[in-house]
Protein backbone atom coordinates (compact mmCIF):
# COMPACT_ATOMS: atom_id res chain seq x y z
CA UNK A 1 0.00 0.00 0.00
CA UNK A 2 2.04 2.95 -0.92
CA UNK A 3 0.61 5.70 1.42
CA UNK A 4 2.35 8.06 3.19
CA UNK A 5 3.61 8.30 6.86
CA UNK A 6 0.65 11.47 7.04
CA UNK A 7 -1.99 9.66 5.25
CA UNK A 8 -1.64 7.20 7.43
CA UNK A 9 -1.78 8.95 10.29
CA UNK A 10 -4.72 11.23 9.76
CA UNK A 11 -6.59 7.15 8.58
CA UNK A 12 -5.82 6.61 12.18
CA UNK A 13 -6.88 9.97 13.47
CA UNK A 14 -10.23 9.94 11.23
CA UNK A 15 -10.98 6.21 12.50
CA UNK A 16 -10.25 7.52 15.82
CA UNK A 17 -7.39 4.40 16.40
CA UNK A 18 -5.13 7.62 17.90
CA UNK A 19 -3.69 5.02 19.97
CA UNK A 20 -2.21 3.05 17.29
CA UNK A 21 0.49 5.87 16.73
CA UNK A 22 1.95 4.53 19.48
CA UNK A 23 2.99 1.26 18.19
CA UNK A 24 6.59 0.91 16.87
CA UNK A 25 5.17 -0.27 13.39
CA UNK A 26 2.00 0.27 11.54
CA UNK A 27 0.79 -3.12 10.41
CA UNK A 28 -1.30 -3.61 6.60
CA UNK A 29 -4.17 -4.71 9.14
CA UNK A 30 -3.87 -1.78 10.78
CA UNK A 31 -5.29 0.40 8.32
CA UNK A 32 -7.66 -1.74 7.18
CA UNK A 33 -9.04 -1.85 9.76
CA UNK A 34 -9.33 2.14 10.46
CA UNK A 35 -10.36 2.04 6.59
CA UNK A 36 -13.26 -0.45 7.95
CA UNK A 37 -14.03 2.42 10.80
CA UNK A 38 -14.16 5.30 8.56
CA UNK A 39 -16.27 3.16 6.08
CA UNK A 40 -19.06 2.53 9.45
CA UNK A 41 -18.39 6.31 10.40
CA UNK A 42 -19.32 7.56 6.73
CA UNK A 43 -22.17 5.43 6.65
CA UNK A 44 -23.98 6.48 10.00
CA UNK A 45 -23.52 10.19 8.96
CA UNK A 46 -25.15 9.10 5.43
CA UNK A 47 -28.24 7.17 7.86
CA UNK A 48 -28.71 10.09 9.56
CA UNK A 49 -29.07 12.45 6.71
CA UNK A 50 -31.51 10.15 4.53
CA UNK A 51 -31.25 11.97 1.28
CA UNK A 52 -33.37 10.91 -1.22
CA UNK A 53 -31.15 11.41 -4.70
CA UNK A 54 -32.36 11.21 -8.35
CA UNK A 55 -30.61 8.12 -9.70
CA UNK A 56 -29.46 10.95 -12.30
CA UNK A 57 -27.48 13.01 -10.82
CA UNK A 58 -23.65 13.62 -12.10
CA UNK A 59 -20.75 14.28 -9.54
CA UNK A 60 -17.66 14.94 -10.43
CA UNK A 61 -14.31 14.31 -7.34
CA UNK A 62 -11.48 16.11 -8.39
CA UNK A 63 -8.78 14.26 -5.71
CA UNK A 64 -4.90 13.16 -5.92
CA UNK A 65 -5.15 11.11 -2.15
CA UNK A 66 -6.16 7.53 -2.57
CA UNK A 67 -7.62 8.29 1.33
CA UNK A 68 -9.88 10.90 0.66
CA UNK A 69 -11.30 9.94 -2.86
CA UNK A 70 -12.29 6.55 -0.55
CA UNK A 71 -13.77 8.34 1.93
CA UNK A 72 -16.00 10.32 -0.92
CA UNK A 73 -16.39 7.15 -2.76
CA UNK A 74 -18.00 5.84 0.19
CA UNK A 75 -19.86 8.61 1.51
CA UNK A 76 -21.79 9.75 -2.05
CA UNK A 77 -22.10 5.58 -2.76
CA UNK A 78 -24.48 5.91 0.56
CA UNK A 79 -26.53 8.15 -1.10
CA UNK A 80 -26.81 6.57 -4.28
CA UNK A 81 -24.67 8.80 -6.33
CA UNK A 82 -22.20 7.13 -8.05
CA UNK A 83 -19.04 9.53 -8.78
CA UNK A 84 -16.77 10.08 -11.64
CA UNK A 85 -13.09 10.18 -9.78
CA UNK A 86 -10.16 12.85 -11.67
CA UNK A 87 -6.90 11.97 -9.89
CA UNK A 88 -5.20 15.06 -11.31
CA UNK A 89 -5.91 18.63 -12.61
CA UNK A 90 -5.35 17.42 -16.05
CA UNK A 91 -8.06 14.57 -15.92
CA UNK A 92 -10.63 17.15 -14.06
CA UNK A 93 -10.47 19.02 -16.58
CA UNK A 94 -11.14 16.88 -19.52
CA UNK A 95 -13.74 15.20 -17.67
CA UNK A 96 -15.37 19.16 -16.58
CA UNK A 97 -15.10 19.92 -20.82
CA UNK A 98 -16.39 16.55 -21.98
CA UNK A 99 -19.58 16.63 -19.12
CA UNK A 100 -22.07 18.52 -17.29
CA UNK A 101 -22.08 18.23 -13.51
CA UNK A 102 -24.47 18.48 -10.75
CA UNK A 103 -21.76 19.17 -8.46
CA UNK A 104 -18.17 19.21 -8.64
CA UNK A 105 -15.85 18.78 -5.66
CA UNK A 106 -12.44 20.16 -5.97
CA UNK A 107 -9.26 19.44 -3.53
CA UNK A 108 -8.14 22.67 -3.24
CA UNK A 109 -4.46 21.17 -2.85
CA UNK A 110 -4.15 19.02 -6.14
CA UNK A 111 -1.09 19.01 -4.99
CA UNK A 112 -0.93 22.94 -5.03
CA UNK A 113 -3.63 25.36 -3.96
CA UNK A 114 -3.07 27.00 -7.61
CA UNK A 115 -4.21 23.61 -9.30
CA UNK A 116 -7.18 23.63 -6.84
CA UNK A 117 -8.10 27.74 -7.80
CA UNK A 118 -7.35 26.68 -11.88
CA UNK A 119 -9.83 23.88 -11.50
CA UNK A 120 -12.42 26.13 -9.64
CA UNK A 121 -12.37 28.94 -12.59
CA UNK A 122 -12.57 26.21 -15.35
CA UNK A 123 -15.51 24.49 -13.83
CA UNK A 124 -17.28 28.11 -13.15
CA UNK A 125 -16.37 28.97 -16.95
CA UNK A 126 -18.23 25.67 -18.20
CA UNK A 127 -20.79 26.28 -15.66
CA UNK A 128 -21.35 29.51 -17.41
CA UNK A 129 -21.10 28.46 -21.16
CA UNK A 130 -24.15 25.62 -19.98
CA UNK A 131 -25.75 27.79 -18.37
CA UNK A 132 -25.83 25.50 -15.45
CA UNK A 133 -26.53 24.98 -12.17
CA UNK A 134 -23.74 23.18 -11.18
CA UNK A 135 -22.33 23.57 -7.33
CA UNK A 136 -18.83 23.89 -7.41
CA UNK A 137 -17.58 22.87 -3.59
CA UNK A 138 -14.28 23.42 -2.27
CA UNK A 139 -12.37 20.89 0.36
CA UNK A 140 -9.24 21.02 1.94
CA UNK A 141 -7.60 20.48 5.61
CA UNK A 142 -6.85 24.20 5.78
CA UNK A 143 -8.44 26.94 7.68
CA UNK A 144 -6.66 29.35 6.90
CA UNK A 145 -9.00 32.40 5.53
CA UNK A 146 -7.13 33.88 3.07
CA UNK A 147 -7.63 30.56 1.17
CA UNK A 148 -10.85 29.53 1.91
CA UNK A 149 -12.05 33.52 1.06
CA UNK A 150 -10.40 33.54 -2.14
CA UNK A 151 -11.98 30.31 -2.79
CA UNK A 152 -15.19 31.82 -2.74
CA UNK A 153 -13.75 34.98 -4.70
CA UNK A 154 -12.78 32.30 -7.88
CA UNK A 155 -16.02 30.69 -8.19
CA UNK A 156 -16.63 28.20 -5.44
CA UNK A 157 -20.43 27.93 -4.19
CA UNK A 158 -18.91 26.17 -0.78
CA UNK A 159 -15.89 25.47 1.21
CA UNK A 160 -15.80 22.27 3.43
CA UNK A 161 -12.54 21.93 5.91
CA UNK A 162 -11.76 18.49 6.13
CA UNK A 163 -12.34 18.56 10.19
CA UNK A 164 -13.31 14.97 12.04
CA UNK A 165 -17.43 16.27 11.04
CA UNK A 166 -16.85 16.88 7.29
CA UNK A 167 -18.25 14.29 6.15
CA UNK A 168 -21.47 15.66 7.99
CA UNK A 169 -21.01 18.76 6.38
CA UNK A 170 -20.43 17.61 2.70
CA UNK A 171 -23.99 15.51 3.11
CA UNK A 172 -26.27 18.24 4.54
CA UNK A 173 -24.87 20.39 1.66
CA UNK A 174 -25.47 17.85 -0.88
CA UNK A 175 -28.98 17.59 0.68
CA UNK A 176 -29.86 20.99 -0.29
CA UNK A 177 -29.01 21.60 -3.60
CA UNK A 178 -30.13 17.22 -4.37
CA UNK A 179 -33.44 17.05 -2.72
CA UNK A 180 -35.69 17.83 -4.79
CA UNK A 181 -38.36 20.62 -3.64
CA UNK A 182 -42.08 19.79 -4.91
CA UNK A 183 -43.07 23.80 -4.46
CA UNK A 184 -43.85 26.72 -7.01
CA UNK A 185 -43.30 28.82 -3.63
CA UNK A 186 -39.70 28.93 -2.97
CA UNK A 187 -36.52 27.33 -4.26
CA UNK A 188 -33.24 27.11 -1.76
CA UNK A 189 -29.67 26.38 -1.36
CA UNK A 190 -27.34 26.73 1.14
CA UNK A 191 -25.19 29.64 1.28
CA UNK A 192 -22.76 28.17 4.14
CA UNK A 193 -22.56 25.56 6.99
CA UNK A 194 -25.59 27.37 9.21
CA UNK A 195 -26.94 29.89 6.46
CA UNK A 196 -30.21 29.01 3.83
CA UNK A 197 -31.18 31.44 0.81
CA UNK A 198 -35.08 30.84 0.04
CA UNK A 199 -35.56 32.60 -3.07
CA UNK A 200 -39.29 33.41 -2.67
CA UNK A 201 -41.77 33.15 -5.85
CA UNK A 202 -45.06 34.21 -4.54
CA UNK A 203 -46.86 34.90 -1.22
CA UNK A 204 -50.43 34.85 -1.85
CA UNK A 205 -52.63 33.09 0.49
CA UNK A 206 -52.04 31.08 4.63
CA UNK A 207 -51.23 27.63 2.72
CA UNK A 208 -47.79 28.98 1.33
CA UNK A 209 -46.63 30.43 4.70
CA UNK A 210 -47.34 27.50 6.19
CA UNK A 211 -45.47 25.64 3.88
CA UNK A 212 -42.45 28.01 4.12
CA UNK A 213 -42.62 27.86 8.09
CA UNK A 214 -42.27 24.21 7.99
CA UNK A 215 -39.25 24.23 5.74
CA UNK A 216 -37.93 26.92 7.66
CA UNK A 217 -38.39 24.74 10.80
CA UNK A 218 -36.96 21.80 8.80
CA UNK A 219 -33.48 23.88 8.27
CA UNK A 220 -33.17 25.15 11.51
CA UNK A 221 -33.62 21.41 12.64
CA UNK A 222 -30.90 20.52 10.53
CA UNK A 223 -28.26 23.16 12.00
CA UNK A 224 -29.18 26.36 9.33
CA UNK A 225 -29.61 28.37 11.72
CA UNK A 226 -29.67 31.80 9.88
CA UNK A 227 -32.76 31.98 7.30
CA UNK A 228 -32.26 34.60 4.20
CA UNK A 229 -35.64 35.42 1.93
CA UNK A 230 -34.67 36.73 -1.32
CA UNK A 231 -38.10 38.71 -2.07
CA UNK A 232 -37.34 40.02 -5.53
CA UNK A 233 -40.20 37.86 -7.69
CA UNK A 234 -42.86 39.47 -4.96
CA UNK A 235 -44.63 42.75 -5.74
CA UNK A 236 -47.75 41.71 -3.64
CA UNK A 237 -47.50 42.48 -0.07
CA UNK A 238 -49.94 43.56 2.93
CA UNK A 239 -49.66 43.33 6.56
CA UNK A 240 -50.89 40.31 7.07
CA UNK A 241 -47.38 39.01 4.99
CA UNK A 242 -45.34 40.90 7.34
CA UNK A 243 -46.95 39.86 10.43
CA UNK A 244 -45.96 36.22 9.71
CA UNK A 245 -42.67 37.31 8.46
CA UNK A 246 -42.39 37.92 12.49
CA UNK A 247 -43.28 34.71 13.54
CA UNK A 248 -40.37 33.34 11.03
CA UNK A 249 -38.27 36.05 12.65
CA UNK A 250 -38.79 34.91 16.44
CA UNK A 251 -38.17 31.28 15.49
CA UNK A 252 -34.78 31.86 14.26
CA UNK A 253 -33.88 34.12 17.09
CA UNK A 254 -35.37 31.35 19.49
CA UNK A 255 -32.92 29.39 17.97
CA UNK A 256 -29.91 31.81 17.83
CA UNK A 257 -30.30 32.62 14.50
CA UNK A 258 -31.35 35.07 12.09
CA UNK A 259 -34.01 35.84 9.45
CA UNK A 260 -33.35 38.66 6.84
CA UNK A 261 -34.79 40.01 3.86
CA UNK A 262 -33.21 40.36 0.64
CA UNK A 263 -34.22 42.71 -2.19
CA UNK A 264 -37.58 43.98 -0.78
CA UNK A 265 -39.78 46.09 -3.01
CA UNK A 266 -40.58 49.72 -1.99
CA UNK A 267 -43.62 48.25 -1.62
CA UNK A 268 -42.42 46.03 0.80
CA UNK A 269 -40.49 47.90 3.03
CA UNK A 270 -44.11 50.58 3.23
CA UNK A 271 -45.84 47.93 4.25
CA UNK A 272 -42.61 46.53 6.80
CA UNK A 273 -42.36 50.45 8.19
CA UNK A 274 -46.55 50.78 8.24
CA UNK A 275 -46.23 47.49 10.65
CA UNK A 276 -43.05 48.82 12.57
CA UNK A 277 -40.91 46.16 11.55
CA UNK A 278 -38.14 47.79 9.87
CA UNK A 279 -36.01 48.13 13.15
CA UNK A 280 -36.84 44.32 13.92
CA UNK A 281 -36.63 42.28 10.45
CA UNK A 282 -33.10 43.39 8.94
CA UNK A 283 -33.74 44.65 4.93
CA UNK A 284 -30.69 44.27 2.88
CA UNK A 285 -29.94 44.07 -0.91
CA UNK A 286 -27.65 41.37 -1.21
CA UNK A 287 -26.46 37.84 0.29
CA UNK A 288 -23.03 39.32 1.24
CA UNK A 289 -24.80 42.50 2.94
CA UNK A 290 -26.67 39.76 4.52
CA UNK A 291 -23.85 37.48 5.93
CA UNK A 292 -22.49 41.30 7.45
CA UNK A 293 -26.03 42.04 9.23
CA UNK A 294 -25.50 38.67 10.97
CA UNK A 295 -21.84 39.50 11.95
CA UNK A 296 -22.82 42.34 13.79
CA UNK A 297 -25.44 40.66 16.00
Amino acid sequence: MNISQEQIKKILELASMESKLKQSEITLNDISQALIAIERKIASFSDESSIDVDDNKKVLIADDLELSIFQLNTLLRKIGVNPIVARNKEEAISEIQKKHFDCIIIDLFMPDSSDGFDLIKTALKRKIELGSRTSIVAISGTDDETLVNKCYQVGADFYIQKDKDWHSKLLKYLGSIFQTEKSNTFEKRLINSDTVLYNIKKLHDGSVFEELKQNVNLSLYNGLKNVFFDLKEISTFDVENAYIFTELFKICADNEGSFVLINPSHSIKEVLEFAYLTDIIPCVYSIEDGLKKILEK
